[in-house]
């Protein structure tokens, strides 16, 4: 397990630097929606296997919103296909139910799965497009991210005891949590004193806290999808960290603080 991530690491990690700071844009928008299409199939495949249109469903929901995130690039283009998934899923879904306690509960999960992969992974496109250094800030997530994911790994093997919350993630530890929390903290005040200038060190050990409690969350909110739904890992594409919901957890909801967070203190201006 440990060789695999460390090789999918020694690929992933060059290949990224390369699309956020040599390749072209249409490059990581290509990447990002490739990987957003990915990330809703699998979602389908893991919550509504069992469910007749399901997975057509939460794809083209998904991918509508993913689609104006990464091709309009506006308020405005976001809000409609938000408009356009909803009423397509809700009309379609309870349309043709037999069941309405049942269809309404489906047409929930179906509805989740749009928003959850089709609309928080598309935001590394308007973070990379910041004009206050957006691939800085691109970075800065990984690096957060990437270290936060490897601190809780090898301190909770070295010295988890306590679980955190066994019914959700029976491997993660307090201990590991911390050395998480901490490998963030540290990671992210260098990261930002190397490529973001604009941040100072007290800004840079706040964000990088709140950063790395929201990949937490996040990781934990995909753990509890998996075990919801009894399945081990979302997918297979990444050999030691399972699909792309596995590998991106952690990240779609420090995406979006980041692109938010970057807006309101920055000076800089978002998608109108």
């Amino acid at each position: 397990m440990l060789r695999w991530r460390l090789l999918t690491a020694a690929v992933a990690i060059p290949f990224l630097l390369w699309l956020i700071y040599r390749g072209p844009v249409w490059c990581l928008n290509v990447f990002v929606l490739s990987m957003t299409f990915i990330a809703l199939r699998e979602y389908a495949a893991m919550a509504l296997r069992k469910v007749r249109g399901a997975t057509t469903a939460v794809t083209a929901g998904g991918m509508t919103i993913a689609l104006a995130i990464g091709l309009g690039a506006s308020g405005t283009a976001v809000s409609a296909g938000i408009v356009v998934c909803l009423c397509g899923v809700l009309l379609g879904t309870l349309a043709t139910a037999k069941d309405m306690e049942r269809s309404v509960g489906t047409a929930g999960q179906i509805l989740l799965g749009c928003l959850y992969g089709g609309m928080l992974l598309p935001h590394f496109i308007w973070v990379r497009a910041l004009p206050n250094n957006g691939p800085g800030w691109v970075t800065f997530i990984l690096a957060c991210v990437m270290a936060g994911d490897a601190g809780g790994y090898f301190g909770g093997r070295a010295f988890g005891r306590r679980k955190l919350w066994p019914a959700v993630s029976p491997k993660k530890t307090v201990e590991g949590s911390i050395a998480s929390f901490f490998a963030s903290i540290f990671t992210g005040m260098i990261t930002a004193r190397l490529i973001l200038p604009q941040v100072g060190w007290l800004e840079s050990l706040m964000v990088s806290a709140v950063v790395n409690v929201l990949a937490q969350l996040g990781d934990l909110l995909e753990s509890m999808l998996k075990r919801a739904h009894h399945a081990t890992d979302s997918g297979w594409i990444f050999p030691g960290h399972g699909g792309v919901l596995d590998r991106t957890d952690s990240l779609v909801l420090p995406v979006v603080f980041i692109y938010y967070y970057a807006i309101l203190t920055h000076g800089v201006v978002g998608p109108s």
